[in-house]
């Protein structure tokens, strides 16, 4: 496949859009996100107050984006990993990379604290292919990837699961959907609680439990 180019413009734009991603998000690691100067993310990246919201029109972007950009590199990294036609497996890959990908809680609470507080569902964020090759150059095809949320790639697995069989015909895809959610985000917050560090287990345990459950 021949190999997509890029104008310096481009280049610029989208290095400087991941730049200031890369600075906010370091800096969610240890601070609250309220707490977090837009003024001092500028002045590491040496771009002007302005620019910061000509890429981000609301603080709350920069974590959507990021947000966006993950679950892109969760999916590709499941993808990569799973046969084609496996659907379950390929959503327990998925929940494996999750909990490899959730290396600094503070993040992890503070998106699900952000997304909890935001009215509706948050719009898909235009994130371009050059910017999802430079977040992760390591990840090939990567930006050929369609940008989908979470819970949309688990409904397009269950729907196919359902298809070749591997869940039984009458299987309810919304109710079976919300449990997958309620996994994600109630397993992060379970292990908070009990000050559990291996999330990869109860996540693969919560699965399995889900799946014998449904006759899978």
């Amino acid at each position: 496949m021949e190999k997509k180019e890029y104008t310096l413009r481009e280049k610029k734009f989208a290095r400087t859009k991941i730049a200031l991603m890369n600075e906010f998000i370091a800096r969610m690691k240890a601070s609250r996100f309220d707490d977090i100067s837009i003024q001092e993310i500028c002045k590491n990246v040496e771009v002007s107050d302005g620019t910061f919201f000509n890429y981000f029109p609301e603080k709350v972007d920069i974590v959507n984006y990021y947000r966006q950009l993950f679950f892109l590199n969760i999916v590709w990294k499941a993808r990569k990993e799973t046969p084609a036609g496996k659907y379950l497996a390929l959503i327990n890959c998925a929940f494996e990379k999750l909990a490899q990908g959730q290396d600094n809680l503070n993040i992890v609470h503070q998106i699900l604290s952000i997304m909890l507080v935001q009215k509706g569902k948050p719009g898909t964020v235009n994130i371009s292919d050059i910017e999802k090759h430079l977040a992760f150059p390591d990840c090939e095809g990567i930006e050929e990837m369609q940008i989908v949320f979470i819970d949309v790639f688990f409904e397009e697995c269950l729907i196919g699961a359902v298809k070749n069989g591997e869940l039984p015909e009458n299987a309810d895809i919304d109710d079976i959907l919300i449990s997958l959610l309620a996994i994600m985000g109630g397993t992060v917050l379970a292990a908070k609680l009990r000050n559990v560090k291996d999330r990869k287990y109860h996540y693969s345990r919560q699965l399995k439990l889900l799946w014998k459950g449904l006759g899978g």
